[in-house]
């Protein structure tokens, strides 16, 4: 199948719009995720640990007053063991988490002093454990007041950061969007842009295998569209005719009724050619008052009786006013070629002298002549 340079515009500039939506709309869910992922998702986190650690905190001082009032309860002893192992590993997991975020360490010294500080204490405490110390109960008060506020003030920085980010997430968010919607009205314009211009192209294509008075084919649409089915009946074989038409003594028209009834009498002619040739068929005009009939898998029987007939309607063609009442007659020229035997050049050579022929003979007249 040929496919037009139209085709094959309109197809790249299709598969260059959807591959254009399709790496903006990829580009703004993999932003959205990997933002969300990194810029979101470890607050919540961190917010939940910190709340852990608070309610560790009171439970241990709870434990070591229970304790304190008990040593002897191996219970309470295996609660507060549980618990100063578990808050080291609680207060490294806050620590880790924050070094993602955007809460710089060096922002939260005061914070991370105090946990380490807490740390030491805890150490401390454990080392107390056996034999329980009378002073348990005052260092769980201290230790809970420590981390309190500790915790307290990471929290309340956590949500402000948390705050923050999302404020930006939601102007980063309406910037992609905008982004998007640019970039989608660019390519929009310019799809615009280049369909006008193929609109222009194609008419411009066309103007240039066209003739203007007539609207039929000019010489170029006619060569080409010769070759095309010469070198596919080389392949395939196949005949191939060509009719060539001369209008006797038009100039008389031109000089008895003005060139405006000339052009308009050409026009008439043209349309009647068009009336009379097959659908595969291509009538053009070749300059003046001379035309041509392309005639694709046509032999010279079936071609010779066309001519025949475009003969008969040209003597029987109604002109236009003022030139209706003058008898228009033709000379016409055939000749044909099987299997692409010959090339539009050797086709056109023998028809012209066929048509010169009907000429010499008296005018309004077919003459074939036969490729050797």
């Amino acid at each position: 199948m040929i496919r037009s340079p139209g085709f094959r515009l309109r197809l790249g500039l299709t598969l260059g719009f959807a591959t254009l939506f399709a790496v903006c709309v990829l580009a703004a869910w993999t932003y959205m995720s990997e933002a969300g992922r990194h810029l979101g998702a470890d607050y919540p986190a961190l917010t939940g640990d910190i709340v852990r650690a608070q309610a560790e905190t009171a439970d241990l001082r709870l434990a070591l007053e229970d304790l304190a009032r008990e040593p002897g309860d191996a219970r309470h002893r295996e609660r507060v063991e549980t618990l100063l192992w578990l808050m080291p590993e609680r207060m490294d997991a806050i620590r880790r988490v924050l070094a993602r975020t955007e809460l710089a360490e060096a922002g939260q010294v005061d914070v991370l002093d105090a946990l380490r500080r807490t740390e030491d204490r805890l150490a401390t405490l454990e080392a107390s454990l056996t034999p329980p110390d009378a002073q348990l109960e005052a260092i769980g008060q201290a230790l809970e007041a420590d981390l309190a506020w500790a915790y307290s003030s990471l929290l309340d920085r956590v949500h402000r950061a948390a705050a923050a980010q999302q404020r930006l997430m939601k102007r980063l968010s309406i910037a992609v969007g905008t982004l998007i919607g640019l970039v989608l009205m660019v390519a929009g314009a310019l799809m615009l842009a280049l369909a006008r211009l193929h609109r222009q192209w194609r008419r411009l294509s066309e103007l240039s295998v066209t003739d203007p008075l007539t609207g039929l084919a000019n010489r170029r649409r006619l060569w080409d569209l010769a070759r095309h089915h010469l070198a596919r009946h080389r392949r395939d074989g196949g005949e191939l005719a060509l009719l060539l038409i001369d209008l006797d003594h038009f100039k008389a028209v031109n000089d008895r009724f003005g060139h405006p009834a000339g052009d308009a009498a050409l026009q008439a002619f043209a349309e009647m050619l068009r009336s009379l040739i097959r659908g595969p068929d291509l009538v053009a005009r070749l300059g003046g008052e001379e035309f041509a009939v392309l005639l694709p898998d046509s032999g010279l029987p079936a071609a010779r009786r066309l001519g025949e007939r475009l003969r008969r309607a040209t003597a029987a063609l109604d002109l236009p006013p003022p030139a209706d009442g003058h008898v228009l007659t033709a000379s016409l020229g055939l000749s044909a070629t099987r299997a692409g035997a010959h090339d539009m050049e050797r086709l056109y050579a023998l028809a012209d002298a066929g048509l010169y022929r009907a000429k010499q003979g008296g005018r309004n007249r077919l003459e074939i002549n036969e490729a050797s």
